[in-house]
Order: C-alpha cells, then structure tokens, then sequence
C-alpha cells in the first residue's frame, strides 16, 4: 500500500525508549500533532511538512521521526525485493545522492537479520536506478544524505523516510563528556516524568557532563532541544521548504522564556565539573546553573528544599566500588535534603534497596540495553 499520496496531512512515527511513549505523545499534542497513537517504543501520528519540522526541532524524547511512505507484506527476500522495487524512488532520491538503509527487525519468522534486509532493499533502489538511468545513487555508511529506514513485524514491511538524519538525541551541545554520559533523550524523558515545577530549586550532585542539568534548563525555559542543530535528513529531500523551516525556527525561539528558577550541579571530580560548564555555555545556560566540586556525601549542613534529580553511577555504566554506596544515599539523603523530592535512575535494583527508604513511584526505563527503574522519594521533615 503506498502512504505518500499528496495530500497537505500525512502520518509520521516518533521512535523513543520504552517507558517515554506516554511522555513524547503530551510533547506532540503540544505541538499540534493529529491522530495520536502509542505503540511499543514509538508513537503514531499525523500532521503536514510544518508539524515534520517542528517535530524535528522541538520533541525532547524522540530519537527519531520516519514518514512512512510504503507498506506491504513479504514472506520471502524475493518477495522483499519485488515489493521494494514498485517504488518510484526517484521521488525521493536523485543520482547524486548518497543513501543509507537501516532496518529494524521487530518478530519475524521470514527476516532474521537486520543487516540482510537493507542489502536487499538497496539491491533493489539500485538496481532500479540502473534500469531506468544506466547509472545509480552511491551508498554511504557514514554520512548519507537520505536515510531509508525499514520497518519489519512478522511479514509486515514498512518503508519510510527518516526525517531526522542522526538520531535526535544529538543535539550539538555536548562537546565534551565523560565517561558514560547519559542519553540526552532518556535525560529529557526523566525531567519530564519527574513533574519538576521549573520554581523550586533543582539539583544534579553527581551531575558527569550536566546532561540533566541541560536537559532541564531547556524544558524550563521553553528552548526547542535541536534550535541549534544544523542538519536534519528532511534538509536534502526534495520538497524541503527552507522558507517554512526559518519560519518556525524563529517562532520557537521567539516562544522562549526567561528561566526563573535555581539550578545546581556538582560532582566530586574536577573532569566532570570542567565539562559540564564547557556544555552548559553551549545552550547559553552558564547564568543560570551553578556548578561545583563537591562530594555529596560530605554534607556538613542541610540543605533547602529542593527537587534532586541524578543519575549514580551503577551496573555495568561504571562500577561502584564502594559497598556502603546506597546505604551512605539513602542517609544523606535523610539527614541532609528534608521536604525535598528526590529521583533517581539505576539498573542495580537489588542494592537499591539498601537506600533504606520505600519509593513512593517507581517507573521502568531502559538505559541503553540496561533495564532500569527511575525511583522517587519523596522526603519530609
């Protein structure tokens, strides 16, 4: 079945991490998005090229947003092929262009190997050029122009356009990091979910390369994630509207305002603090997060209401050497952060549980292939 008849509207998929879904369908309401649908790891949706490219600039928990452009059944690679081949992909690439397939296999007993069926996709895109022109597009691995992306469930295949290029948790700020930096999407996410009031005092004390930190400046001062980034696969498609897209860049950075609220990181290590600063200058946020070199856990005075939101060191991230690790949390914690609501993620959820303190929510997350739970504790005098 062919989806891109031209029609103004047409639908799109958000790819996100399991346990964002709910988070990244508010996200597209609020920018106007149609026809809302959860699914596993994704979101459904419709909208016309505006809505493609606000999606691009201003969703914080995608990874990526694919416009579907074809759908079929296959139970076999020829099958695959043959069905690949029926579409016009002059439409969508020219001889010049460099093009890349990915695929993602979801359940198949016909396709096991993901790597296969983009060979077999770009057989047939090739060999389709070759018929019609005597020469073909060139594949590049590293940085292609159009990304074709290859969507496999059971003998359902669908076939879209990747909008985003690389993935949109790039969003061109990190320009130094450390050692096992959290994703900025999944960092987002966490913000979201923690329904921080952008008021009160927010916290990061073991804030690495200020990704939370970042994340949530962002969210509170209403700044589109991507403004910054420069190139997005839509930008070499042939119908991109560079007039439509300086548009509504302007209108979201002319949505901005003015953050109100303290934020705060530290870190024990003088690496961490260095790069988060570098970071934080990068999205123009330096005024308002205070950085410095501290050891939580050598609290000498309690702290003011707040609401902390880290990410510890854990699992196979980076190992903790020392046993006592949680328990020390959970009792500084309790001595030092009264009537504050504290969240953490971590995928040790065993050795969690010597924090000493019941989580009031509990929200599975996935970090990278490690399953996680983001845990509150809501803190009282």
């Amino acid at each position: 079945m062919m989806l891109n008849k031209e029609t103004k509207e047409f639908q799109m998929t958000a790819k996100t991490f399991h346990g964002l879904e709910e988070v990244l369908a508010l996200e597209l309401k609020k920018i106007g998005a149609k026809k809302i649908t959860k699914a596993k790891r994704a979101v459904y949706f419709s909208g016309d090229k505006s809505i493609l490219y606000k999606s691009n600039l201003y969703l914080r928990t995608a990874l990526k947003v694919l416009k579907p452009i074809y759908s079929f059944t296959a139970k076999s690679e020829h099958e695959l092929y043959k069905k690949v081949k029926k579409v016009s992909w002059s439409t969508y690439i020219d001889l010049n262009d460099t093009f890349l397939v990915d695929t993602t296999i979801s359940q198949s007993k016909f396709f096991n190997h993901s790597k296969y069926v983009s060979q077999k996709t770009k057989d047939a895109i090739v060999d389709q050029f070759r018929d019609i022109y005597g020469r073909r597009p060139s594949v590049n691995r590293i940085n292609p122009k159009i990304r074709v992306n290859i969507h496999v469930n059971h003998a359902e295949i669908t076939i879209s356009m990747d909008s985003s290029g690389d993935s949109l948790h790039k969003r061109g700020y990190r320009v130094h990091k450390v050692e096992a930096p959290i994703n900025e999407v999944l960092a987002a996410g966490i913000v979201l979910l923690t329904n921080w009031d952008k008021k009160i005092t927010l916290k990061d004390p073991m804030c690495g390369s200020g990704t939370i930190l970042i994340e949530a400046g962002m969210i509170a001062k209403n700044q589109a994630p991507n403004i910054f980034r420069k190139n997005f696969g839509f930008m070499f498609w042939k119908d991109y509207d560079l007039k439509l897209f300086q548009k509504i860049k302007q209108e979201l950075i002319n949505n901005e305002v003015e953050l109100l609220c303290n934020m705060e990181g530290s870190d024990y290590h003088y690496g961490p603090i260095s790069a988060s600063r570098k970071n934080i200058s990068q999205v123009n946020l330096s005024r308002s997060v205070k950085l410095k070199r501290f050891n939580f856990f050598d609290q000498k005075k309690i702290s003011e209401k707040c609401h902390i939101i880290f990410n510890p060191p854990y699992g196979e991230r980076l190992e903790i050497k020392d046993p006592d690790f949680y328990s020390n949390l959970g009792l500084t914690l309790k001595k030092y952060y009264p009537s504050s609501s504290v969240w953490l993620i971590t995928s040790d959820l065993e050795k969690v549980r010597s924090i000493g303190l019941k989580p009031s929510k509990k929200i599975s997350l996935y970090n990278g292939p490690l399953e996680c739970n983001l845990l509150n504790y809501e803190l009282y005098e």
